[in-house]
């Protein structure tokens, strides 16, 4: 067991400890708040300012981080107001664990002394109360251990925490009076968002002023605040629900606890004597005053006692109210209060139930409400709560003989103030975010599948707030095992869930950011259909026509479907947006990323795709028709190669470079990327491409006979304007491989061209190779009449060059 030290050790230690005064001994904390840890008071010798510091340390130490606190100072970074604030506020030190008690007081003294060293300035006050002067110093004074970018102070255990900056803006608060929606926690910790989610289960008031009180001590009490802005019952209501608010005299109780029986001949003389009582100048009524203040109830005996002239009113009102009830009953019998004993009845024991936990818990129940003061067009915001205990009220009881009335006045209600925070963007995604170009970008997804829906999340969890959506199928039980769905979301459309996840995610998109396609449509009481969902309809041309105007506007498409005819319209369709096209092979072995940078995206695929054996005897379900593909793939595989695949993208794009197509693959060593290269041959419009595995493979062969290496496996595009090379094969294993590839790309894959030695300079070659391939240019049996031919030279760098016109052209790498 490890050997935890108890309170007299930390006394001797810093008793010992040269930088230190001992002011008080450590012992265990007496307060109720604070379990299992030992607190003492030392003194920091040769400070600018005098400091005085708490420290509080636990029993499991150092498995459990010590605080040192201090009422000291103030205002200085990394010195945090939060949390036990009574004590003062707590050093945010950031100390790395040591591996014993010693070792770990050491680093915690070091980084404290170091503090000290680094941010208390004999220039600057003890308290800093000048806001600007404390961001300034935030800024200027990061930790060498920190990144400068993120010492904007932020607590987690904040009481109210703004999500999203919409909090400063009055344009987003509209209605003076209103609720936000809010996350509450266990812990009674609130979380505001902009707008009403699925996931916010408490609505809290708010109200925005125009300006201050005109004495800032008003915002700890309701009933000062209530006068000083004349708020209506209505408002205070609002406020402050289920607690009395009113400022004015009102006939709180009118319940005889001892009980009544006269008749009405005697009820009515009573009522007669206290209206002519209450008709002199000076009238005195048989009564008790009272002051009510939390838990404290100062009582006077029962006299005489002089009604105050408000009071007569409300007392001759109320004998007007009752006066025909004596008639109809012929006189006033009301039965004693029952005191509950030891056999209650069921309702009386509901009842008692009630006021025991009322007295237990509901009184001391904090009552909430966020108070906002509107400067120009910003707004300042303070959460203030109270409960019931702190209403102070004065009351006065009247004996009317026909019944006992309270009539009661509160007189202030007592506010706590807690200062409200909020958390941006930057601060919200902090160090997870994508790189600003591409978080910026408008990304359409076509496709919420397996795919689409882990893209969607993973680019919603990095900060990209506009996103549009676009997929006609519905959510089946066989989807969630491999995909970001769960059960609730069974027979959901995918769009709806996937929008839906998004704004659980990210709290910085907005409704008329996300492009949502698709909705049910009611045919009638026994059959919808979700419709509009896909991208195009292939029947309905004018839908094809709408889908592009809209996903023209995007910057970036991801093609997630897998499907052939998808990613050939989007190929031909929007050349001019960003198009990227992910799709996994069976078992999720490898991730095909293709995109229109290296050229046509679909013959990408096409070419790429097909030179990986997959193993298809499960690809598909009998009875369903070849367009039911079930492919066998672990949520975790596609997982893993999606990701890697975004980070890739968003690595790419932060560097000011053009993403180019890959294909990703799990190894033993992790995940593979492969990346494609891309040429332009000179002065054609014509693109090469060839996989970076490929040409290391093709470096390293030598030569056997004269000075053939190999031949080059690929294939055309349909229109002829791009070769993309998936093999470089060795001379003497060339048809065995030549028809293994064949096969396994179902004829896609042929020769294409010619892989040689030459020893002349730069891209020159001898005439052997020239007439070689010309011949083969010329050759009917040879399908093609545009041979590559790829040169390995003396420095083992490759040339790439295209026979056409009757002459070897040579291709030149893109950026």
């Amino acid at each position: 067991m490890f050997d935890y030290k108890d309170a007299l050790f930390f006394t001797s230690y810093f008793q010992n400890h040269p930088d230190f005064n001992l002011v008080e001994e450590f012992k265990e904390s007496d307060d109720e708040d604070e379990k299992n840890i030992y607190v003492g008071l030392v003194e920091v010798k040769n400070t600018i300012h005098p400091l005085i510091i708490r420290v509080e340390i636990p029993f499991t130490f150092p498995h459990s981080k010590l605080t040192f606190r201090t009422k000291s100072l103030s205002g200085y970074p990394h010195l945090i107001h939060n949390g036990k604030i009574k004590y003062g506020d707590w050093f945010c030190l950031n100390t790395p664990f040591a591996e014993s008690v010693v070792e770990q007081l050491n680093q915690e003294i070091s980084r404290l002394k170091e503090w000290i060293t680094r941010q208390m300035r004999a220039d600057l006050p003890a308290v800093i109360e000048d806001t600007s002067v404390r961001s300034a110093l935030a800024l200027a004074n990061a930790y060498e251990w920190e990144n400068p970018d993120e010492v904007k102070e932020f607590s987690s255990n904040a009481t109210f925490t703004f999500v999203g900056d919409f909090e400063k803006d009055a344009d987003n608060f509209p209605d003076k009076l209103g609720f936000l929606h809010c996350i509450k926690t266990h812990d009674n910790r609130y979380y505001a968002f902009k707008c009403k989610q699925t996931f916010t289960n408490y609505k809290l008031p708010y109200i925005i002023v125009d300006e201050l009180p005109n004495q800032i001590d008003k915002l700890d009490d309701f009933i000062k605040l209530r006068e000083n802005y004349g708020w209506s019952d209505d408002i205070c209501s609002h406020l402050l629900k289920s607690i009395d608010t009113s400022n004015t005299w009102q006939i709180s109780d009118h319940s005889s606890f001892f009980g009544i029986n006269i008749s009405e001949e005697e009820a009515l003389q009573q009522i007669n004597y206290i209206r002519q009582e209450l008709a002199k100048q000076t009238s005195y009524v048989t009564g008790t005053r009272s002051e009510h203040g939390g838990f404290i109830l100062n009582r006077n005996k029962p006299q005489k006692i002089n009604v105050l002239p408000v009071h007569k009113n409300l007392i001759l009102s109320f004998l007007d109210e009752i006066e025909p009830s004596i008639h109809t009953n012929h006189g006033v019998k009301i039965d004693p209060k029952r005191i509950i004993v030891d056999n209650p009845t069921e309702e009386e024991y509901e009842q008692q139930a009630m006021i025991d936990d009322w007295i237990e818990f509901g009184q001391f129940e904090f009552k909430p409400f966020v108070f906002g003061v509107k400067v120009d067009q910003r707004i300042y915001w303070l959460l203030l709560y109270t409960n019931h205990t702190t209403t102070k009220s004065e009351s006065v009881s009247y004996d009317l003989g026909v019944r006992q009335i309270s009539i009661k006045r509160n007189k202030s209600i007592t506010l706590w103030r807690v200062s409200t925070q909020s958390i941006d963007s930057s601060m919200f995604f902090g160090r997870g975010c994508l790189c600003d170009n591409l978080k910026k970008k408008r990304i359409a997804i076509v496709g919420l599948g397996a795919i689409g829906s882990m893209v969607a999340e993973s680019l919603a969890h990095s900060g990209v707030s506009k996103i549009g959506l676009w997929d006609s199928d519905i959510i089946e039980p066989g989807n969630i095992c491999r995909s970001t769905y769960t059960l609730a979301d069974i027979g959901e459309s995918k769009v709806q869930a996937i929008e839906n996840k998004i704004k659980s995610i990210n709290p910085f998109i907005e409704a008329k950011e996300i492009k949502a396609h698709g909705h049910w449509f009611m045919h009638n009481a026994n059959y919808s259909e979700y419709v509009e969902g896909s991208f195009y309809d292939n029947v309905n041309y004018k839908s094809q026509e709408d889908s592009l105007k809209e996903i023209q506007d995007f910057d970036m498409i991801i093609d997630c479907t897998g499907s052939n005819e998808m990613l050939h319209f989007l190929s031909y369709a929007v050349p001019k947006n960003e198009l990227v096209s992910l799709c996994i092979t069976n078992h999720a072995n490898e991730l095909v990323c293709t995109t229109n940078a290296d050229g046509n995206a679909f013959e990408l695929r096409k070419a790429y795709l097909s030179r990986i054996e997959q193993d298809t005897k499960n690809f598909y379900v009998e009875g369903s028709g070849c367009y039911s593909p079930t492919f066998l793939a672990k949520y975790f595989d596609i997982a893993s190669l999606v990701n890697c695949c975004i980070r890739n993208l968003d690595n790419t794009i932060n560097e000011g470079k053009i993403m180019h197509s890959c294909v990703l693959s799990h190894c033993k060593s992790g995940i593979l990327i492969d990346y494609i290269h891309t040429y332009k041959l000179k002065d054609y419009n014509i693109y090469l491409n060839i996989p970076e595995e490929t040409i290391l493979d093709a470096k390293e062969m030598t030569m056997t006979d004269g000075s053939c290496l190999g031949y080059v496996l690929g294939c055309y595009s349909a229109d002829g304007k791009q070769i993309m090379i998936t093999h470089i094969v060795e001379y003497l294993s060339a048809k065995e491989k030549l028809n293994d590839a064949y096969s396994t790309s179902k004829g896609i894959i042929d020769y294409i061209g010619d892989y040689a030695y030459s020893d002349y300079e730069n891209d020159s070659y001898s005439s052997d190779l020239f007439d070689s391939i010309a011949a083969k240019s010329a050759d009917d049996e040879i399908n093609t009449n545009n041979p590559l031919l790829i040169i390995k030279k003396k420095d083992g760098s490759l040339s790439f060059l295209l026979f056409i016109n009757n002459e070897l052209v040579p291709f030149e790498e893109m950026n």
